[in-house]
């Protein structure tokens, strides 16, 4: 099969670890493919503030690492991107379609613009749909969504981890969106 135009073999980000990967079709990063970007630390802190029995406590890395495997299956890629070094917490690709990275010497809002980014130049506007980025942060949300990138909010990924939110979508229907309602186009409001 002829490479797709607009996408190169050998692109920067595709064949690491951690990379953009070959992205399937738009709104199904929700079970039935795409990329699944998280800001690690910003989810860790709002899963504390919803949960009153930890009293705050930021949730273990572990601990979210076993609840986001658990909750995404293949062929979704997911990649859980946190500040810092790794320590003695898992990193790399622990899972088939799921990886874990530490931003090192810069942030992890950095690495998920990076990433994102990435999947514009190799997959052009209508393959970036199919990322999605999980953060509250306003400027990450902000970049993302002006690369492409689907975001989805802190909510989204906890009503996920409680089992609320379907796993697949029916085949070959992408959701809405974020912002949107089922039925309008893009491009319009209302």
């Amino acid at each position: 099969m002829p490479a797709r135009r607009g996408r190169k073999r050998g692109a920067p980000g595709l064949a690491r670890p951690g990379g953009v990967g070959q992205a399937s079709a738009a709104g199904q990063a929700s079970g039935g493919g795409g990329r699944i970007l998280i800001d690690g630390r910003n989810v860790q802190h709002a899963l504390a503030r919803g949960n009153s029995r930890t009293a705050g406590v930021p949730l273990p890395t572990v601990a979210l690492v076993a609840r986001l495997r658990a909750a995404f299956a293949p062929p979704t890629e997911v990649e859980l991107i946190l500040d810092g070094h790794p320590g003695g917490s898992p990193s790399g690709r622990l899972a088939p379609g799921f990886s874990v990275s530490y931003s090192r010497h810069a942030t992890a809002d950095d690495v998920i613009g990076d990433r994102v980014a990435e999947a514009l130049l190799a997959l052009g506007p209508a393959g970036a749909w199919s990322v999605v980025v999980v953060t509250d942060d306003r400027e990450v949300r902000d970049h993302a969504r002006r690369n492409g990138a689907r975001v989805e909010g802190t909510a989204w990924l906890a009503d996920r981890l409680a089992g609320r939110v379907p796993s697949r979508p029916k085949a070959g229907v992408p959701g809405p969106g974020p912002g949107r309602r089922p039925g309008t186009s893009i491009g319009r409001s209302g």
